[in-house]
């Protein structure tokens, strides 16, 4: 798995609960204090319980040295409210047609040019960043702490009238050393960038947002969700 495709995993989940923080400062109050911050993320997880599912449009841009890639497409994410496992759902139209499901078992990763989709186990997912945000089974303030935003942490200047908050495992994560959101004026998330170990930036760009638009009764969406179709002469390769 390429370290752009689990960047997106990674941040899957932190996208999915950071959409409705009920904070939307103006540029010319006082920068909030530590308690203020940290009662901030108590109530983005709390509204974020609420949330069923989100269906988005994204933009990628990834620096790993001096190598710049950049794509875009549609994101889903559903959660159900009482059984089965969550699922995050990425549709890359650029660079390359992909498409990556985490249904909660297994991660898949169908690239219909290479006719292969790789398989992996979801083992260890509710300890992972990603999924177990996602899924509710930990919270922002258990997970990270939280700063006011850094002005030289981004890859593209991110547009006017944004706030940014800077956020850090308080335990060493895999594949995140530190992450920055922006929120509107709407506290709805227009960007996320993370960084790894190894100093590669991913920031994701989001636009576009509908919640709650998958019904819990729509069965046949939600299997569509969890599915990928492939040609019978697709390789399948599990890790």
């Amino acid at each position: 798995m390429s370290k752009s495709t689990k960047a997106v995993c990674a941040l899957a989940a932190l996208l999915a609960l950071l959409v409705w923080p009920l904070w939307a400062a103006a540029t010319t109050q006082a920068e909030p204090g530590q308690k203020e911050l940290e009662a901030l993320l108590v109530k983005v997880g709390r509204n974020y319980a609420k949330t069923q599912s989100l269906e988005c449009n994204f933009r990628q841009k990834s620096r790993t040295g001096g190598r710049v890639r950049e794509g875009r497409g549609k994101a889903f994410f559903f959660r159900p409210t009482s059984t089965g496992d969550s699922v995050i759902r990425w549709e890359y139209a650029l660079p390359v047609v992909q498409t990556i499901v985490n249904d909660g078992r297994e991660i898949r990763i169908y690239t219909p040019v290479d006719r292969q989709m790789l398989v992996s186990p979801a083992a260890g997912a509710d300890t992972d960043m990603a999924y177990a945000l996602f899924t509710g089974k930990s919270t922002l303030t258990a997970t990270f702490t939280v700063a006011p935003g850094d002005p030289d942490f981004q890859l593209d200047p991110a547009p006017a009238g944004l706030q940014a908050l800077v956020l850090v495992p308080k335990n060493p994560q895999s594949q995140l050393k530190r992450a920055q959101i922006w929120l509107n004026r709407e506290a709805r998330i227009e960007r996320i960038l993370m960084e790894d170990h190894f100093e590669a930036l991913t920031e994701l760009s989001f636009d576009g947002m509908r919640f709650d638009s998958i019904r819990p009764s729509d069965t046949a969406r939600i299997a569509e969700l969890r599915s990928i179709t492939t040609p019978a002469d697709t390789q399948i390769i599990r890790q």
